[in-house]
């Protein structure tokens, strides 16, 4: 026999479950139209997704931070890369899942955990799927989640962005979809004026064990995962559960030699001999002779010519 009290408790109504906070990004690549779908996909699997229109990155910062302590259950970027990493440097140290709806050109963290591209599709993955741990990388003390480096992949890399900050490009960039990296890369070897520079490399090899690099180097990545720019394959075999990084060095050779390697990273292929180095680490410093820029899930992360890389295993809580 149900007790009084028992039969009371048992006809209160559950409790609401805590709201995702939904942070979008102003200019994601989505039609009007389509964010009826993604709102109606909210609404089945959360009663009360809260919806967030920042309108710089930083105010997206803050508002990461603001909405963890107001006790959102996860916080979902509607965005691309760039977006991730504002929200992921954001809640550092914070143990909170991070959702995602791929709404940018690369989306190369979402294509590396198999998240359905189509928004409405990734909330029913998010709402019925699991959480996944995966690491991070961290350089001077800012983290990234898919691939980083400096010198010429810096400069294929932010190519993009300076592209799309130019008036009516962003049009342009949007009607050329993912094939527009391979081709601005290809323009940016064809343009690049600046000659090798030298890194001193000092790294901790999985094991534990110290080595140490002087090379003529066109840049490097430093990579988390093998894929890029919604496609390229470098021939790292990099994994985000692994708990190491891969750094892949662009050696200094011709630029023919260079285009060649693109076509290969574009089609999967074997990269000619000579034109990369790769080396696992765990930690790494890297110095270089001359002012660099270094990116990271395609967005500029910082300058110089003191470099602390470092692995964070992981890190980060995704819902996939």
């Amino acid at each position: 026999m149900v007790s009084t009290n028992a039969a009371r408790l048992l006809d209160r109504p559950l409790p609401e479950p805590a709201p995702w906070a939904v942070i979008v990004n102003r200019r994601a690549r989505v039609a009007a139209a389509s964010w009826s779908k993604v709102f109606a996909e909210l609404r089945d699997w959360q009663r009360s997704p809260t919806l967030h229109f920042p309108r710089s990155r930083e105010e997206a910062a803050w508002m990461a931070r603001r909405l963890v302590r107001d006790g959102a259950a996860a916080i979902v970027t509607a965005g691309g890369d760039g977006t991730i990493n504002t929200v992921v440097n954001a809640l550092a140290g914070i143990d909170v899942p991070l959702g995602i709806l791929p709404l940018g050109t690369a989306n190369d963290l979402a294509r590396e955990l198999g998240i359905p591209l189509d928004p409405a599709a990734a909330v029913r993955r998010m709402a019925i799927g699991t959480e996944r741990r995966i690491d991070l990388v961290e350089v001077n003390g800012r983290a990234f989640c898919t691939v980083g480096g400096l010198g010429l992949p810096a400069a294929c890399a932010l190519a993009v962005e300076e592209l799309r900050a130019r008036c009516g490009m962003r049009a342009v960039l949007g009607r050329l979809g993912t094939s527009v990296y391979p081709a601005i890369a290809a323009a940016t070897i064809l343009r690049a004026r600046r000659a090798p520079q030298r890194l001193r490399i000092t790294l901790c090899t999985p094991t534990g064990a110290e080595e140490r690099i002087d090379v003529m180097a066109h840049g490097l990545f430093i990579a988390n995962q093998a894929a890029l720019a919604a496609g390229l394959v470098l021939p790292t075999g990099s994994s985000n559960v692994d708990g190491i990084f891969e750094l892949c060095i662009v050696r200094a050779v011709a630029r023919t030699r260079l285009l060649g390697a693109l076509a290969c990273l574009k089609r999967g292929r074997p990269t000619p001999s000579g034109v990369f180095t790769v080396r696992a680490a765990t930690h790494a410093h890297i110095e270089s002779s001359d002012d660099a820029t270094f990116f990271g899930d395609g967005d500029f992360l910082g300058g110089g010519r003191r470099f602390d890389i470092r692995t964070r295993p992981r890190a980060l809580r995704v819902l996939h």
